[in-house]
């Protein structure tokens, strides 16, 4: 014997749960995404990465970087 509305049932059932793991995993790739690209940026200033960050003092000179606070950003 068929059960057509039970067919039906596990077969919307289905299209349900596939349709939030798929949702599930976009966000779960977002995230990750977000923590690798913040994770690799060791120093910020102004929205702009940099990888080494050195104390000048007030009157103390960049070669080649940024200076803002008595640092230089490089």
């Amino acid at each position: 014997m068929s059960d057509p509305a039970g067919a039906r049932r596990l077969g919307n059932a289905s299209i349900g749960v596939s349709v939030a793991g798929i949702v599930i995993s976009v966000i779960i790739v977002i995230i990750l995404a977000a923590l690798l690209a913040t994770s690799s940026c060791l120093y910020s200033y102004n929205g702009i990465c940099y990888d080494h960050k050195e104390y000048v003092g007030t009157y103390g000179y960049c070669y080649g970087g940024v200076k803002s606070g008595g640092y230089c950003y490089y």
